[in-house]
Order: C-alpha cells, then sequence, then structure tokens
C-alpha cells in the first residue's frame, strides 16, 4: 500500500472526525447555555461529556503520529450559533430542540459515513474510533426521536 495515500487518509479521516466531534460539542454548549429544560439538559450534558472523550481521542491519536488537526473555521462556529440562537427563538420546546439536534447528528452521521468511504485507507486505529463516534451518534438520534415524541412544553424564561 502506498505510505502517502495511507498518511493522506489517516490526517483526512481524522479530521472530519474531530470536525465533526468540535460541531456537535460547540452545539451542545450553544444549546446548553440557551435552555432550562430539566428533562433533557442532563442527556445533552451526558452526550457532551462523551464528545469531549472523543476530542481527546482524536487530540491523542494526532498527537502520536504528529498531525496536525484543523478545527471548523470562525465563519462556520459563527454560523452554528447564529442559527442555534434564531431557532430557539421560535420555540424552546423539548420536541422543538430534538428536532435541532437531530438535524445536527444526522448531518454529522452522514458526513462521517461518506469520510469514512472516502479515506478507506485510513488505519484501523482511526476507522475504529469514526465507528465508534457512529455509534454513538446513531444512539443519539434514537434519543433524539424519544424526546419528539412528548408533549412541547410551554417558552422557558
Amino acid at each position: 500500500m502506498n505510505k502517502k495515500i495511507e498518511k493522506d487518509d489517516n490526517i483526512e479521516l481524522l479530521n472530519e472526525i474531530y470536525k465533526n466531534v468540535k460541531m456537535a460539542i460547540q452545539s451542545l454548549e450553544n444549546v446548553l447555555s440557551s435552555i432550562k429544560l430539566e428533562n433533557i439538559t442532563v442527556e445533552l450534558s451526558k452526550e457532551s461529556s462523551q464528545y469531549y472523550i472523543f476530542e481527546k481521542e482524536c487530540i491523542m491519536i494526532a498527537n502520536s503520529k504528529d498531525y496536525n488537526l484543523k478545527d471548523n473555521n470562525i465563519l462556520q462556529k459563527t454560523q452554528l450559533w447564529v442559527s442555534i440562537k434564531l431557532n430557539l427563538l421560535s420555540s424552546s420546546s423539548t420536541q422543538h430542540l430534538a428536532e435541532m439536534l437531530l438535524i445536527g447528528t444526522m448531518m454529522g452521521v452522514i458526513d462521517l459515513t461518506k469520510a469514512v468511504a472516502n479515506y478507506d485507507k485510513a488505519d484501523t486505529e482511526i476507522i475504529d474510533l469514526a465507528n465508534k463516534l457512529l455509534e454513538f451518534e446513531r444512539a443519539n438520534i434514537e434519543t433524539f426521536f424519544e424526546y419528539l415524541k412528548l408533549k412541547p412544553e410551554t417558552k422557558n424564561s
């Protein structure tokens, strides 16, 4: 196998994992700082903690291979923040929040699934991390579907 292609696949896939994780962390932080819905904040805090573990795993792998990870750019971060804040202005019900998070998580799953297929020459360690993250995000999707079934609550303060 061509070592350059393998290294490129390693860097690209690891960066895709890292960007996915960083986007999720930022999204959850933005949401958690804006809501007071008891029934979902505990769940989102747990998810956030797990994403931080994935972030540390990415950093450890990158450090061990002397790779530089690329975070999402400032424009992407700003767009995400504005989108979340505007979405929460229309409704901050658990159902609406679950819908927002469901859409974001599904986008992450789609992007990461394509990345795993595109960078299939990456080391097993990196592919395994991607698959572990995909499994975690699929479980989150199932959780968000359950929150969609809850009756809407009144707007929080």
